[in-house]
């Protein structure tokens, strides 16, 4: 039985499982969202609280952690709209795409965080899509279920997000160059 259909089942049953099974994943997004472990256990308690109780809008023919982060990134996103300060992307970078050395930074770290920082800037559609793929390792697919667009619309931002961030770090290479390489 699919844990949705144990949710739908028995709820209490289910939600156990739903906590079991996703999570830790959850949790993990949620970090990568939120500047704090607090912020990020209420975004993921709320996320598990609002998908056992709209269960029955889960449509079975998707996928069901994308339906998660759907829910996860609705409530980051009334959040950002809050303007609230203590949201925004924090984390590792080892993920994201290499990015050349040009000796503005005097180590790794610095340039890791100055990747981050620019990271943080993006505007919030760019960003979640930027974390979905480097942080969260989902696929264009799974991010445009996530999202609801078309996987066009998700290769597009992060297109868009790569070449700004290329474009706030200096990165690019060539004069005139829109398309530098991360």
């Amino acid at each position: 039985m699919e844990v949705w259909q144990e949710i739908a089942k028995n709820a209490e049953r289910g939600a156990e499982r739903l906590v079991a099974e996703y999570g830790d994943r959850l949790y993990a997004a949620a970090t990568l969202l939120c500047r704090n472990n607090e912020d990020a256990e209420d975004l993921v308690f709320r996320t598990l609280a609002r998908a056992v109780g709209k269960i029955r809008q889960f449509q079975p023919s998707g996928d069901f952690f994308s339906w998660l982060y759907k829910i996860l990134l609705n409530f980051c996103r009334m959040e950002w709209r809050k303007n609230k300060p203590d949201l925004v992307l924090v984390g590792s970078t080892s993920d994201l795409p290499q990015i050349a050395a040009t000796g503005r930074t005097d180590s790794v770290a610095d340039a890791a965080a100055e990747l981050r920082e620019s990271v943080r800037r993006l505007p919030p559609r760019m960003r979640e899509t930027v974390v979905m793929k480097y942080f969260s390792g989902m696929s264009i697919e799974e991010i445009a279920g996530a999202l609801g667009v078309p996987p066009g619309t998700v290769k597009s931002r992060l297109f868009a997000a790569k070449r700004e961030l290329a474009e706030k770090l200096g990165k690019n290479d060539r004069k005139g160059d829109n398309h530098g390489r991360l």
